[in-house]
């Protein structure tokens, strides 16, 4: 329900639906009105000749008690106590009856002047004799009309009213959906093109209509296109950076190591500590132009030399090449394995990368303890874990170990070395063949990478 689509067409519709019922009432009013006016009138009509009829009678029987009596007491003794009181008068207009009403005497005025009468009176006036031929006027009010029936009664509808309202319900919700949709389809390109940007894609782009210049959403999407662009081109600007220099340093790297070599032979013992860590650090950076170069290659998406791998010989591998390195740091490496695993991929790309996720649980494990590496299969996947015993990981920066030269703030001195790039080289690689890698930490300290590999068909 949170939605703009949800909630423009909730508006949308339930605005139709109003107007329409507003609408409905307004003509179904209109339409009984000359009804109701008919009706009235035929009512009054028949309310006046019931109503003369009965004058007629207490007319000419108030008459005779008028003469016989001589008195308006017996006269007002032949009323009704309910229904419209009647008065007598006379030939000339003089009341014969008592607390007449003003607008009464003055409608029996009119009558014997022949004068007529205003719109909005209602008097009846009858003309009687009395047993002496006597000529007497009788008078009275009928009573108000009825109200009017109501608009709508919802037990009588009108024909065929729940079927019209139901089509109507119908169609309004296909119109309003209609809509809602068009007008809320620039926010889902743009979130699309959003969610593309954010996964990497920086070619993601909103598409725009030209023919709506001025339609904000389409503004909207046009200044995304221009900040996509200009990230595209910063981007890219940076890696070719980083790949040229890279590149660049190869030659400069590789003739200092030429000198270091004269170097070594040329001078003096007391110079060889010296010379070592001049080499030491040469070898550091050759490795950190190598995984510079092999991460960009990585997001450059260029074509890996793809083979069937022996999933389970390859971590064999790769753990006895790391228990040799740990051995020399009183630490040890020991896979636990399965039976043989095969999945198509870069033999190359997948052992620099499980070396990287090893290495790294190698350096921050604790001394005389072991680097736990199992692989096993799970469905269509292989599950591999390598385990270490270190300090393991805020929980808040555990998805930022993956990226490039991301260092936990432990860890940001030198002394464990590194480059800053293994674990990043490692998630492109896995994500590059279709796999997944995420770290947690462990109950009892020390840090858990897991890697997720779809397996070849047919495995």
């Amino acid at each position: 329900m949170r939605t703009i689509f949800v909630k423009l067409f909730m508006w949308f519709w339930l605005s139709t639906i109003l107007s329409g019922a507003v609408f409905f009432l307004i003509a179904f009013n209109l339409r009984l009105s000359p009804i109701r006016d008919e009706r009235r009138r035929h009512f009054e009509a028949q309310q006046q000749e019931i109503l003369g009829q009965a004058l007629m009678v207490y007319g000419s029987t108030a008459a005779a008690l008028s003469e016989k009596e001589g008195s308006p007491a017996g006269v007002d003794a032949r009323r009704h106590a309910t229904g419209p009181k009647p008065y007598l008068f006379a030939a000339d207009g003089t009341p014969l009856s008592r607390e007449v009403p003003p607008h009464l005497a003055s409608a029996v005025r009119d009558q014997i002047t022949d004068k007529r009468p205003a719109p909005e009176e209602r008097a009846v006036v009858v003309r009687v004799q009395g047993p002496s031929g006597k000529p007497y006027l009788a008078a009275a009010e009928p009573r108000p009309a009825p109200p009017p029936p109501p608009v709508f009664n919802p037990h009588h509808p009108p024909p065929h009213f729940w079927l019209q309202l139901v089509v109507t319900f119908v169609i309004s919700g296909f119109a309003c959906y209609a809509l809602s949709w068009r007008l809320t389809a620039p926010v889902r390109r743009l979130r699309a093109a959003t969610q593309g940007l954010a996964a990497g894609d920086l070619a993601s782009r909103v598409a725009v209509s030209k023919r709506e210049r001025g339609y904000e959403l389409n503004d909207l999407g046009r200044d995304f296109n221009l900040m996509a662009a200009r990230i595209e081109k910063l981007v890219l600007a940076h890696k070719q950076l980083v790949r040229d220099a890279s590149h660049e340093l190869r030659s400069p790297l590789a003739r200092l190591n030429v000198a270091l070599g004269i170097a070594r032979k040329e001078s003096p013992p007391s110079a060889t500590t010296a010379l070592d860590r001049i080499e030491h650090e040469s070898d550091r950076l050759n490795l950190l132009i190598t995984e510079l170069l092999t991460l960009s290659k990585l997001d450059e998406g260029s074509d890996a030399d793809l083979s069937d791998i022996d999933l389970a010989q390859l971590v064999d591998e790769v753990a006895c090449d790391g228990d040799f390195e740990a051995c020399a740091s009183n630490r040890h490496v020991r896979f636990t394995r399965t039976a043989g695993m095969t999945l198509k991929g870069s033999r190359e790309l997948l052992s620099r990368a499980l070396e990287n996720v090893v290495r790294n649980a190698v350096k921050y494990t604790a001394e005389e303890t072991t680097v736990e590496i199992t692989l096993e299969r799970e469905g269509e996947e292989a599950l591999l874990r390598v385990r270490d015993c270190g300090p393991g990981v805020p929980e808040a920066q555990l998805t930022d170990i993956f990226r490039a030269f991301y260092r936990v703030a432990e860890a940001r001195d030198r002394k464990s070395g590194g480059t800053g790039i293994g674990l990043a080289i490692a998630e492109k690689t896995v994500t590059m063949h279709g796999g997944t890698i995420v770290a947690r930490n462990v109950a009892g300290g020390g840090l858990e990478v897991e890697i997720r590999l779809p397996l070849a068909a047919g495995n």
